[in-house]
């Protein structure tokens, strides 16, 4: 390391807040000394990382990949101070979940919970609490610190304000009827079609119910749910009665297509990728809550789902 660890220290929290006035705050010195700091760094390494602006600071290309690697090493310090002090039990640690209503309970049942389990074995001390919410209100609780991490399903038309994302799996939904549908199904259909039938799915303040009804929007359509479940089991049972059209991911329903309880219905227009994330407030850090989402990535990996790549 060229450059002395307090430069990358000052730029870590600069690059954090966007900011130097809070930047200083937290690292009880004066702004005078964060610019000085900055400046030598940037005369280091040869480029600008900041750019100044009424607001604050915005980070330039090389500031932002500079961070993307300063912030991991930070993550790991705060990972390693956490371990110590949990194996020498100087505290008890509390770490309050989200789970998404829509997340995959085959997933959760399989991956999670076991992941869960396995740091509670290894970290007896933990006090764990787990609640159960729609996508949009767990963003928000974990975005005002209610919440150390949440685990959801979210996609590109789901923005995560103030948080940042870690991918665990990506996924894609199918969209599946009962036996009794099969003469109505023949060739590939459009959405419009599919929504003549009636709908099982979840209710109006979910990401799934946002994500299907922003893709029928812009195609001129009114999506609508006739029948809402709180969870994929019970939509895949009730289509499995015959008595809808239903849109499920496809891990869940891999074995019942392939055992003709149902049948997957082929669309015109491919569905869009969704993703099975973790969602963290970095403002609001629990090192013990970094320590169980690297267990819960590592139960992943091994599968061959693959963890995914950070999205800020």
């Amino acid at each position: 390391m060229n450059n002395s660890f307090e430069y990358y220290k000052v730029f870590y929290y600069v690059a954090r807040y966007l900011n130097i006035s809070k930047a200083a705050k937290v690292l009880s010195t004066g702004q005078p000394n964060v610019t000085r700091t900055i400046k030598k760094l940037e005369s280091s390494l040869g480029c600008e990382l900041f750019v100044r602006t009424n607001s604050g600071v915005i980070l330039t290309k090389q500031g932002e990949t500079l961070f993307q690697h300063i912030k991991e090493a930070f993550r790991q310090i705060d990972i390693g101070e956490s371990k110590i002090e949990e194996e020498t039990n100087i505290a008890k640690r509390k770490i309050s979940i989200g789970l998404s209503v829509a997340a995959p309970y085959k997933l959760v049942n399989r991956f999670i919970i076991p992941a869960i389990g396995a740091y509670e074995q290894d970290y007896p001390q933990t006090h764990l609490q787990i609640v159960s919410k729609p996508t949009p209100e767990l963003i928000a609780d974990v975005a005002k610190g209610i919440l150390d991490m949440a685990i959801l399903t979210t996609s590109d038309y789901q923005p995560i304000v103030a948080s940042k994302e870690r991918i665990i799996m990506n996924f894609k939904d199918v969209i599946i009827a009962g036996n009794k549908f099969r003469d109505d199904f023949k060739e590939p259909v459009s959405m419009e079609y599919i929504l003549r039938f009636p709908i099982i799915g979840f209710s109006r303040d979910t990401e799934t119910f946002a994500l299907y009804d922003h893709i029928n929007a812009s195609k001129g359509l009114d999506y609508h749910v006739d029948i809402e479940v709180p969870n994929y089991d019970q939509a895949l049972a009730f289509v499995m009665n015959n008595i809808g059209l239903g849109c499920v991911p496809e891990e869940l329903v891999s074995s019942a297509i392939r055992g003709k309880d149902v049948f997957e219905i082929k669309t015109v227009d491919p569905l869009p990728e969704r993703r099975l994330s973790i969602v963290k407030n970095e403002a609001f850090g629990n090192a013990s809550a970094a320590i169980l989402e690297d267990y819960i990535i590592k139960y992943f990996v091994p599968q061959g789902d693959g963890a995914g790549p950070d999205k800020d």
